[in-house]
């Protein structure tokens, strides 16, 4: 009897499932429309019609970015003034499209294609005036709607063994800008080309009386490691933290490089070395047996060493380079360009949203602008030049939003000789506070 009960209550526990099976299997198959696999596939297909999507499912695509934009702030001893929106050049805001495939079990191919920004309010082109007719004016700089850049687009191959190699517009490394430790995006406000924050502003007589032609650019013009071009760039797989690379590309450039990253006992480390050499013709007229058509020859190489105490956060990163000119548009003579940078900070997370950085700096540059004219300044040649810059700021990333908010001001004290003659300049201030957020 209760074997019969249990037979019976078994047999209608499993009829009432196969129902709801039953039911649930009909009530996805009439959303389906009946063939659920066949459905499927036209699913997709509708999906893919109404939204972004890549033009084949073999190579994977990734679409990512940043906006950066900042408040900046500008003084001299004749003006000062605020600016805000202006494209912080240090980190611009960008897009860019990446992806890759797998070829065989240590082959891959991929691409990358960024566009960047490219506005008339930069941080690198903002300055205290502008000309109208020649005349100097307290007038807004050139600004609009702007356009986009090509930055970088490549394709390349890479095998785990033996390396990448990457052909078309892209970075080129070589001499080493400083490199970033913190963890704490110290770079987005206080990276290794001072002038990439003002490089624009023209330099004025102390006292204020007189703006020249020359601007902080002309006594730092100095970006070790960060330019980029059209050519083929070589890398290495990584050796224990170490990879080499070299670039050949238009007008003969070639860069040699090497880049190190480890960690021992809690101490981080990073370092990088490399060489650049540019041999270009200068004129528009290619043919060097025209008269007027100038070459020129130029040497850079830049180091850098970064260290931290990953337990405190304490770090130190600096950098040091020089450009040599062996012929300056056709001309011999000109003097070296050399530099050295520091800094120093402690970067944890104090505050909870993420890293925080506490930051300080101090670099010197010399001999950039000497043996070139001078006519701004009254004279005939530059014969010395220098600028001293130190500053201090702060990040802080907010990890929930991919952002890092940043606040920093820097000091810099240029001088220069025309005709062995000193040039009395004011000295310059700028403070930028801002955010990226990436995407």
């Amino acid at each position: 009897m209760n074997g019969a009960m249990m037979s019976a209550t078994s047999r209608l526990a499993m009829a009432s499932a196969v129902g709801i099976l039953l039911s649930l299997g009909s009530a996805q198959a009439a959303d389906l429309g009946g063939n659920c696999c066949a459905d499927l596939e036209e699913r997709v297909a509708d999906l893919e019609a109404t939204t972004v999507r890549k033009g084949n499912r073999k190579v994977s695509l990734t679409l990512t970015g940043q906006v950066d934009k900042q408040i900046m702030y500008m003084s001299d001893d004749r003006s000062s003034r605020t600016i805000a929106g202006v494209d912080n050049i240090n980190a611009s805001s960008r897009f860019w499209f990446a992806g890759s495939a797998s070829i065989s079990s240590s082959v891959k191919a991929g691409f990358e294609m960024m566009i960047e920004w490219a506005g008339s309010s930069r941080s690198d082109f903002i300055n205290q005036v502008t000309t109208v007719n020649g005349t100097w004016t307290q007038s807004a700089n050139s600004s609009g709607d702007g356009s986009l850049a090509i930055r970088t687009a490549n394709w390349w191959l890479e095998d785990s063994r033996l390396g990448r190699v990457t052909v078309g517009r892209v970075n080129i490394q070589g001499p080493a800008s400083i490199i970033d430790i913190s963890g704490a995006d110290v770079q987005l406000i206080a990276w290794s080309n001072p002038t990439l924050q003002g490089g624009s502003l023209y330099l004025a007589s102390s006292g204020g009386g007189t703006y020249y032609t020359n601007t902080l650019a002309n006594l730092a013009p100095y970006c070790y490691g960060c330019s980029r071009e059209e050519g083929i760039r070589y890398d290495t797989a990584s050796i224990g933290g170490l990879i080499l690379g070299a670039f050949w590309g238009e007008q003969d450039r070639f860069t040699v490089q090497a880049r190190y990253a480890n960690e021992f006992n809690g101490v981080q480390i990073a370092a990088g070395a490399g060489y650049q050499h540019d041999n270009n013709v200068t004129t528009n007229n290619l043919n060097p047996s025209v008269s007027g058509t100038s070459r020129s020859d130029i040497e850079q190489q830049a180091y850098a060493l970064s260290l931290k105490h990953v337990a405190t956060g304490i770090f130190v990163q600096a950098n040091t380079g020089k450009t040599n000119w062996k012929l300056l548009n056709g001309a011999t003579g000109k003097n070296d360009g050399t530099m050295w940078q520091i800094q120093a900070g402690v970067a944890r997370n104090f505050f909870g949203p993420g890293i925080a950085s506490f930051y300080g700096e101090y670099g010197h540059a010399q001999g950039y602008a000497s043996g070139t004219s001078a006519s701004s300044f009254g004279g005939t040649t530059i014969t010395s030049d220098s600028v001293d810059y130190y500053g201090f700021g702060m990040t802080q990333k907010i990890d929930a939003a991919a952002m890092t908010l940043y606040l920093g001001w820097r000091h810099f004290d240029p001088k220069v000789s025309a005709d062995s003659a000193s040039v009395s300049l004011s000295e310059i201030d700028t403070v930028i506070g801002g955010a990226r957020i990436q995407f």
